[in-house]
């Protein structure tokens, strides 16, 4: 059997990156629990992913939430890893019995980390508060009126508070007011990039323009040294590094043309030293654009591959600069395929693109349907989201180092 691992990002109230939650599924692209059993999906996950691929690697040295089901607990199977690097969940169906308050209480012991998933207080679990450090709640499936409720009748235990499934802007809002983490990228705010209302505006307006002057863009580039100076060893680090080495800017764009170069401009852009974007929404920002521009390459030959990167690099552009995505795109000459995705949620770009937000959310279900409906083969979809992962940790990690080179 194989499963795939999928990893959501966890941030603190500063929207910083502190952990990952895994989210698996099975080969057939459904939640391992409905297929297999529930022992065996987590085994394989572990050894599939934590121990082949190397904890550190997976989760970049932050800790990793894990299921573990009411068997697996009982046997110590959580003890095999480093209490320092789990969070070991507890589901919201594993029954408080005398065997699971005893197994939690030699976890505490041993230094783990535990979590309640899914939690609303009742009489039947609330025995199991005294063992918890985490209490994950699931906005879509709560109120408003229960959360508090539980906050109350908890106050004044040493609880870390999370939020799942806020996709609101109300449930974010209301997440931060009353102190809890959360686990959704796509609504995390962050600060305008006054780099994008300056030069980078100018020189992609011109690049995306219906008739683009190659020496004008050059000249726009070559006007701001920081930006020529990132752009010429970003090039020369990474993608074309087999090649013969870019010397100049004028160079650089015939040897690789516009489409690419607007690729490029949207990665220096987002991923800027000076942006005031957490690393996790560009790590999204440039997994989403590559993921879409490799399944482009597999699938889709009538477009070129640089317009799904593009749609993968819009689609949190709002994210980034906390205005509308229809007033931002307003001001910029973007294909109107783009904008159908992006503001009409219609068209082959947008289905493309809503499969990878799904998978971002490990909503396999949802996952199989759409990648059976476009005709795409599930591996493939995985191996383009598994290489547009490494690729994003390698351009995140360049552009730190451009500053020290």
């Amino acid at each position: 059997m194989t499963v795939h691992v999928a990893r959501q990002p966890i941030f603190n109230r500063k929207e910083q990156t502190v952990a990952y939650e895994l989210l698996y599924r099975d080969s057939d692209g459904k939640h391992p629990g409905t297929s297999i059993n529930g022992d065996e999906a987590t085994i394989e996950v572990l050894a599939n992913s934590l121990l082949n691929i190397g904890l550190d690697k997976l989760s970049r040295g932050k800790q990793v939430y894990i299921n573990f089901t009411e068997n697996l607990l009982l046997q110590h199977f959580p003890e095999i890893l480093p209490a320092e690097k789990i969070v070991i969940e507890l589901l919201e169906e594993i029954e408080t019995t005398a065997g699971i308050k005893a197994a939690c209480k030699e976890l505490k012991a041993k230094g783990y980390t535990l979590a309640l998933d899914d939690f609303l207080l009742r009489d039947e679990n609330k025995e199991l508060i005294q063992y918890a450090d985490i209490i994950k709640v699931d906005f879509l499936n709560t109120t408003k009126a229960e959360r508090g409720k539980m906050k109350r009748d908890m106050a004044g235990l040493p609880l870390i508070w999370l939020a799942e499934k806020v996709e609101t802007r109300e449930h974010l809002q209301e997440a931060l007011d009353e102190g809890f983490f959360f686990a959704e990228p796509t609504i995390i705010s962050a600060k305008s990039i006054p780099q994008f209302s300056g030069r980078y505006f100018v020189i992609l307006h011109e690049v995306m323009s219906s008739e683009p002057n190659v020496y004008k863009i050059a000249k726009l580039i070559e006007a701001d040294l920081s930006l020529s100076y990132k752009l010429l060893k970003l090039l020369n680090r990474t993608v074309f590094i087999q090649r013969k080495k870019i010397k100049t800017i004028h160079q650089a764009i015939m040897l690789i043309g516009l489409d690419e170069l607007k690729k490029w401009l949207f990665v220096m852009m987002f991923s800027s030293s000076d942006s005031m974007c957490s690393e996790e929404v560009i790590r999204v920002s440039l997994v989403r654009a590559k993921t879409l521009e490799l399944l482009a390459l597999c699938y889709l030959h009538d477009e070129p591959s640089s317009l799904f990167f593009l749609l993968g690099m819009l689609s949190m552009i709002d994210v980034f600069i906390h205005k509308p995505i229809e007033v931002l795109l307003q001001d910029l000459p973007v294909d109107e395929k783009i904008k159908e995705a992006l503001l009409f949620e219609d068209g082959t770009l947008f289905q493309l693109l809503h499969l990878i937000v799904e998978m971002e959310r490990g909503h396999w279900t949802a996952v199989s349907e759409i990648s059976h409906e476009m005709q795409m083969e599930e591996r493939v979809l995985l191996a383009c989201y598994q290489d547009a992962f490494q690729w994003a940790d390698m351009i995140i990690k360049t552009e730190a180092g451009l500053d020290y080179i």
